[in-house]
């Protein structure tokens, strides 16, 4: 077919997807999902909304997916593919196609990685208006802007080339991979690879009115070639397509997004954590040596340090919640996770001094006084007064309050400091493979030695049975490697429990009321009946082994009444 005066279109689908890798190792860049439709899909639509019919793309890496997914379409007929034995670049790729692009006067080209909502019959009209070579439309992208436009709307200079002075107004823009080109342009890019910066710089310094940009401004633009950026341009909810799942991971209580996305029999979990994040470089640094020690971190795949972007290993969906769930308290499966957990527990604890030598970010914080007070403090002002409402700016007693929580931190800092995870419970638990996986361990420190373990045992998410409680901490205490008797270990578990389980409620008050995530205000209930089973066994257990344990507070179990 000839369209001579009419417009072609050119979707460049060639690309290694290096920066995406791995996902690229396993699904090209035009096949991703974005919103539940394929990248490719979503840029043909473009063409449709111009009136182009006939559409060429060029193929390399894992070609032969693009080429399936085009012969899949109901259309396919009007697509011609141009496979590439060896990738030819932006240039070359157009040499490549010269006979099918040089029946029209002029062509759309489009990058197979670019996500945009520009009108195109603009760019296509502007392109007719002036009658020039090549007509890129351009965006704001300050980190990336690299093509110098004048306000007459010619294009000065591509990547500081060809050079020259220029004494108009100008703005700094940046190419979106998006542009119209006068067929004339094919003349000038020969075979093998080149890049089409080059015969758009000859023409700048032949003639200069020959390139020229536009940018409304008006329109969306994402270059998806990277990780964060991919992720960031999802909508919300699950957004994968026959090919890819992509699926948003829900429920926690970070700000950080998670994303699991599968190709086939490859899978791995992506993290987004937000600019702010301070924690970002805790969780990889922490995360690498879990996984070198065998400790049930997540292999890393990638990290983009400036995007906050992780993509890691799948531990898979089944944690220890999710195995209570479906097979129940009773079950001897549960039982015996739990076990394989408390081992686990013993193992990262023995690893301490490994970490200190290791691991500079999992030991440079510690579960001391003062972070315990700070946890107290914490469950004062979210639980006691931001959940139950309490006034304690009129509390008489207050004094007598902070009197009975210093006494706590006193007693559970003076446990030996081990290496923690801070957040030690069912949720935070996987299993895959019968291997103990953990994950939202950003947080690890040194700490108390029975902190961990009360997450586990007290953990308001999982009610377990006195029975398997009670087998879980003589398993604990039980170490070859310990100093302390069974007696001492249940002693520093009620007061580290105690001082666990107010960190916890404060944490829930904060997430329901402050951060509306109203969910976790569910677990409450459950929490404040942990809380007062512990407050009960105070005063028995201080007789048994006080030093390990603060003591009675009259005045909390007041407010609590």
């Amino acid at each position: 077919m000839n369209d001579r005066g009419g417009l072609r279109g050119m979707i460049l689908a060639a690309g290694y997807g290096t920066r995406l890798e791995p996902v690229t190792d396993h699904i090209p860049k035009p096949l991703l999902p974005v919103g539940g439709r394929h990248l490719l899909d979503l840029i043909i639509d473009g063409f449709d909304r111009t009136g182009i019919r006939e559409i060429g793309v060029n193929t390399h890496h894992l070609g032969a997916m693009v080429e399936a997914h085009v012969g899949d379409r109901p259309d396919s007929n009007r697509f011609i593919l141009f496979p590439e034995a060896k990738i030819l670049g932006t240039g070359g790729a157009l040499h490549g196609a010269r006979d099918f692009l040089g029946a029209a006067e002029n062509f759309l080209l489009h990058n197979g990685d670019v996500l945009c909502d520009a009108d195109m019959k603009e760019l296509f009209a502007e392109h007719l208006r002036s009658g020039s070579l090549a007509t890129l439309l351009l965006t704001d992208w300050p980190a990336v802007n690299s093509v110098v436009l004048s306000a007459e709307g010619r294009i000065v200079s591509i990547a500081g080339q060809p050079g020259g002075n220029f004494t108009g107004d100008t703005r700094n823009l940046t190419y979106t991979g998006i542009g119209v080109f006068s067929s004339r342009i094919l003349a000038d890019i020969g075979p093998g690879f080149s890049s089409l910066i080059d015969p758009l710089v000859r023409a700048l310094a032949v003639a200069p009115e020959s390139v020229r940009g536009f940018a409304p401004g008006d329109f969306n633009w994402s270059d998806l070639g990277t990780l964060a950026r991919y992720l960031h341009a999802q909508p919300a909810g699950d957004s994968g397509c026959q090919g890819m799942s992509l699926d948003r991971i829900t429920g926690h209580g970070s700000d950080r997004r998670f994303w699991r996305m599968g190709v086939g029999d490859w899978s791995a979990v992506a993290m987004i954590s937000p600019p702010e994040d301070e924690e970002f470089d805790r969780f990889t640094e922490i995360a690498g040596f879990l996984a070198n020690r065998n400790l049930g971190g997540p292999s890393l795949l990638s990290v983009a340090e400036a995007e906050h972007a992780v993509l890691m290993e799948d531990l898979g969906p089944d944690s220890l919640f999710s195995l209570v769930q479906s097979d129940g308290l009773e079950s001897e499966s549960v039982a015996e996770a739990y076990r394989l957990t408390v081992d686990q527990l013993l193992d990262m604890q023995a690893a301490t001094d490994a970490a200190r030598s290791e691991c500079h970010l999992a030991v440079d914080r510690c579960l001391d006084y003062e972070a315990l007070r700070w946890e107290t403090d914490y469950f004062r002002e979210h639980f006691l007064a931001g959940h139950l409402g309490l006034n304690l700016a009129d509390l008489a007693d207050l004094a007598e309050l902070d009197g009975e929580f210093q006494a706590l931190a006193v007693t559970v800092a003076a446990q030996p400091q081990v290496l923690i995870h801070r957040d030690f419970q069912s949720q935070n638990i996987h299993l895959q493979d019968g291997r103990v996986r953990l994950v939202d361990f950003q947080g690890m420190r040194l700490g108390p030695l029975t902190y961990d373990l009360v997450s586990l045992l007290l953990d308001p998410y999982v009610a377990l049975p006195a029975e398997l409680r009670a087998g879980l901490l003589d398993r604990f205490a039980s170490d070859p490697s310990g100093t302390f008797s069974t007696e001492d270990i249940r002693a520093m578990s009620l007061a580290a429990g105690l001082q666990r389980i107010m960190q916890a409620l404060g944490a829930y008050g904060f997430l329901g009321h402050v951060k509306g995530k109203r969910s976790f205000l569910d677990h409450i209930p459950a929490g404040l009946t942990v809380l007062r089973e512990i407050l009960g066994e105070l005063g028995e257990e201080k007789e048994a082994a006080g030093r390990w344990v603060p003591g009675s507070m009259p005045m909390l179990e007041r407010l609590l009444d």
